[in-house]
């Protein structure tokens, strides 16, 4: 299923409603090529529709990549790279959407609102996180399931869940049921440096060094982790697997990504530019899904890995250049995508919860009870701790606006 909505994808190159090829600029305003007539000013309307169908092809992205997740955490001995394929889609598209979010408010503000933009992704983050720990804390203290409270280790993976420390080698122990967090934690100190370098770049104009440049040092950074893994300590692949310098590449592919989407659009603007990148990044990627142990090896951090992020990239551009929405019968997908935050956080605590423990591959009713609770809990996650974000995201925007315009009427008296 999630392949085939894919395909969907390469169906509709970008194009106007009047049938051309259209370009969509970073501000979300459309402009069309020069065949369209100067007395056509339709561009805030074909932008915000554009803006709005574009998501569900990403969303229909999303629940393909958390689908992923889901079956490399129930089968890992069969999707062995599902997990992986999964991931790498998500911080590429991370890396795409993020950095839309701080060039919007660039172009419409001259400058990152620092506050607004840390508030929005805790009130987007937070409270699924601390439910999600919550009920963890509760459990393991009453009933011990995974044997956290004997070990004395759950004050340790409260700490490191809502440190977002995870990806990084730690002095004391934490639970496996917060294995999968440290993809947020990658996600959140990328995010501590990214709005300034951004702003510093479009000042001056060198998007194309930031990217550059970026990308060379988490390179960089990353030769060393690994070479100094094969010299002091080969088994310890896992921990460098999730350092945020062996993940970082995909966060910048996704912020080139949006950064030249102009550009990148134009690439797959025919049927058959699309076609070829859609089933050649298919191609790359389910490669990579029945790979053993593909994350061992350090030639997936310097080929497979890279390789992955390109393929997520194309398939991003695809999905975002799309102008018509989904079909109807990817709207499972694109409910999955929107409930995705949930699904990833709750998946694997609850196949350890119902497999004692266990990582290894589940029974097939063991799995399809996984699965099924999994999107159930997303589901009430969505609905309640996550509503209760975007409620009071909505209020601290209205209270931030209404400050600004006090300060502003202050000034002009």
């Amino acid at each position: 299923m999630p392949v085939i909505a894919l395909i969907q994808l390469i169906f509709e190159p970008a194009r106007d409603s009047y049938g051309r090829h259209m370009t969509l600029l970073v501000g979300g305003t459309v402009e069309t090529d020069t065949r369209q007539s100067a007395g056509q000013s339709a561009e805030l309307s074909l932008g915000q529709t554009t803006a709005r169908q574009r998501l569900d092809g990403l969303d229909v992205l999303r629940g393909s990549a958390v689908g992923a997740v889901l079956l490399g955490h129930s089968w890992p001995g069969v999707f062995q790279g599902a997990g992986i394929v999964g991931v790498i889609a998500f911080f590429v598209l991370s890396g795409y959407l993020i950095t839309g979010v701080l060039l919007r408010d660039i172009e419409r503000h001259r400058k990152v609102r620092y506050g607004r933009f840390y508030a929005h992704r805790a009130f987007r983050l937070l409270p699924a996180l601390i439910a999600f720990l919550g009920v963890y804390a509760f459990v393991e203290l009453t009933a011990d399931v995974l044997g956290d409270r004997s070990k004395g280790i759950i004050g340790y993976t409260l700490l490191a869940g809502f440190g977002y420390l995870k990806d990084l080698p730690l002095p004391f122990d934490v639970s496996m049921a917060i294995g999968p967090l440290w993809t947020l934690a990658v996600e959140e100190q990328f995010y501590l440096i990214w709005p300034a370098l951004l702003v510093i770049a479009l000042r001056r104009n060198r998007q194309g060094r930031l990217i550059g440049w970026s990308a060379a040092v988490v390179l960089l950074l990353m030769t060393a982790t690994v070479l100094a893994m094969l010299i002091l300590a080969p088994n310890l692949h896992s921990l460098v697997y999730a350092l945020p310098t062996t993940w970082g590449l995909g966060l910048v592919i996704g912020s080139a990504v949006r950064l030249y989407r102009v550009r990148m659009f134009s690439w797959f603007s025919g049927p058959r530019p699309r076609r070829a990148a859609l089933f050649g990044s298919i191609f790359v990627l389910a490669a990579l899904v029945f790979i053993p142990k593909a994350n061992e090896s350090p030639a997936f951090f310097f080929v497979g890995g890279p390789l992955a992020m390109a393929a997520a990239a194309v398939l991003v551009i695809l999905a975002a250049s799309r102008p018509r929405p989904m079909p109807r019968w990817t709207r499972a997908l694109q409910l999955l995508g929107m409930v995705s935050y949930a699904a990833y956080l709750w998946n694997y605590i609850v196949i350890l919860w119902l497999n004692d423990g266990s990582t290894a591959d589940l029974p097939p009713l063991v799995a399809v009870t996984a699965i099924l609770l999994t999107l159930l809990l997303a589901v009430i996650s969505w609905h309640t701790v996550e509503r209760l974000g975007r409620i009071g995201r909505d209020r601290f925007d209205k209270y931030y606006q209404a400050r600004v315009d006090a300060r502003t009427t202050f000034r002009g008296s």
